[in-house]
């Protein structure tokens, strides 16, 4: 800016405005030296800059005042005003300057994109000229807001978007949303098709955030959190993705780069949440004892995901974190009253993710096979399904490590493990995998919905499958029936 702009002429012909403190002699000669100046701005400062226009120029120069230029000591005054870029232009020595509790240079000075000509330029001209720096740390623009094709908003058109009418019928929190998602160094759009489109990613966030809420009413953090060492492989892993999460968001916000934090969270509350580690969840949180300990993991889980997606979304959609932030057990009464959070990198996170992501690859395949069997009518739902897989060696290493209930992981009553050479023709191929989906054999649970072979022949508890039977005669022996003689 400083290197390639030109002379910049500070004086306009207007009739109002900030004046220009010079004077001329009677010889024509300018008259400015830092005594005029100084008694034009004790008078502008006392009087207010309508005092250049109203008093004879005799009036605004200093008692006794004489000029070579002026023998018989008459002056005229300066009637063009400032630019008006020059007024905002000098903003950091009148406003940073002046103000105890502002200090020089600013953190950020943020406007339109137009302001590369405008008041960005006029600051760092008028900054350099005076102190040799910029008067700001970082610069901020934005692009125009335009209507839903691209156009310029206007009332000719028709085509305002009122954001009282938006927060009137939507909420504020939705059009907070809507900013956080555009690209705003660019010329954004908004519609309403636009809103109704951020509308439905708010509803799934706040519907994801509203099942953690409910599946963590009986779990107290200081009493029932269970440490990152006890927890299964699977909760590492969604703790690890938190953590991505976390960091990527928080660094997104020190770039101001508010799309990014929008799309990680979207994308966390509907890929790895709910299209995965809540689909299976349920089976766990829902079926076991209170205090199981994969309950109470998985609780863990969940609460430490609110916590920290309700720090990470406090300054987008503050009123539906306060909400959150109600529910839970923190010590800060207020969400915006809490830090952001900090991300809890462990030596072996690289690990964890490289193996839950072999692991996801193998289970995309496995719901790729699952929707084809349910196309066919060879099932209804997924838990309806015996799923064969047939993997090589590695495959096979990879689901020992991982130490966990393949069945509730992919969604199914019944699941076996075989080599990749004994796959049947019939079986999908996939790269060094083959699955096979059949309905699963036995009858349906009537708590878990699981189709085990063992409904039906356990004493007491016929309509029950081994697992459900032993937590309903543990925890709630009179919900059973005893068999008639």
């Amino acid at each position: 800016m400083i290197r390639d702009r030109g002379d910049w002429v500070i004086s306009r012909q207007r009739v109002w405005g900030v004046p220009l403190p010079i004077f001329y002699a009677e010889n024509g000669e300018p008259v400015i030296t830092p005594e005029t100046i100084d008694h034009a701005a004790k008078l502008i400062g006392e009087f207010g800059s309508n005092v250049w226009f109203e008093r004879e120029a005799k009036d605004l120069l200093p008692e006794g005042f004489t000029h070579p230029g002026s023998p018989n000591g008459e002056f005229t005054k300066e009637m063009d005003i400032m630019d008006v870029w020059f007024d905002s232009g000098s903003s950091h020595e009148a406003v940073l300057r002046a103000r105890e509790d502002l200090t020089f240079p600013a953190d950020m000075y943020l406007e339109g994109s137009d302001q590369y000509r405008g008041w960005f330029n006029s600051s760092i001209t008028t900054s350099v000229a005076i102190n040799g720096v910029a008067p700001y740390k970082t610069v901020l623009s934005q692009g125009f807001v335009l209507d839903g094709e691209g156009r310029k908003m206007s009332k000719s058109l028709g085509n305002t978007v009122l954001p009282e009418k938006v927060v009137k019928n939507m909420g504020a929190d939705i059009i907070r949303l809507w900013v956080s998602s555009v690209d705003y160094e660019s010329d954004v759009r908004i519609s309403d098709d636009i809103l109704k489109q951020v509308s439905e990613t708010y509803r799934k966030i706040r519907n994801t955030m509203r099942f953690l809420i409910g599946n963590t009413e009986d779990f107290q953090p200081k009493e029932h959190a269970v440490a990152y060492e006890e927890l299964r492989s699977v909760d590492q892993y969604l703790m690890a993705r938190l953590d991505q999460v976390v960091e990527t968001c928080v660094t997104a916000y020190k770039e101001y780069e508010f799309s990014t934090i929008y799309q990680t969270i979207m994308n966390f509350c509907t890929v790895d949440l709910s299209a995965f580690y809540l689909d299976f969840a349920k089976d766990v949180v829902y079926i076991e004892k209170e205090d199981n300990l994969e309950r109470r993991a998985m609780q863990t889980v969940f609460y430490e995901v609110l916590v920290k997606l309700a720090k990470l979304l406090t300054p987008i959609i503050p009123h539906t974190t306060e909400e959150i932030w109600s529910f839970l057990k923190e010590e800060e009464q207020y969400a915006q009253l809490a830090e952001l959070p900090e991300s809890s990198i462990r030596e072996d996170q690289a690990g964890i993710l490289g193996q839950w992501g072999k692991f996801m690859d193998i289970r995309d395949a496995a719901l790729k096979a699952l929707e084809v069997a349910r196309n066919e009518k060879t099932i209804g739902k997924s838990f309806e399904a015996h799923l064969s897989l047939f993997v090589d060696e590695e495959t096979k290493a990879l689901f020992a490590s991982l130490d966990a209930n393949l069945e509730q992981l992919f969604i199914v009553s019944q699941l076996d493990i075989n080599e990749l050479t004994a796959a049947p023709a019939e079986a999908m191929q996939f790269d060094n995998l083959a699955i096979l989906v059949e309905h699963a054999h036995g009858e349906t649970c009537e708590r878990c919905r699981a189709i085990k072979e063992e409904v039906g022949t356990i004493e007491d508890a016929a309509t029950l499958c081994g697992r459900c039977a032993d937590i309903v005669k543990s925890e709630y022996p009179e919900a059973l029936v005893p068999e008639e003689a």
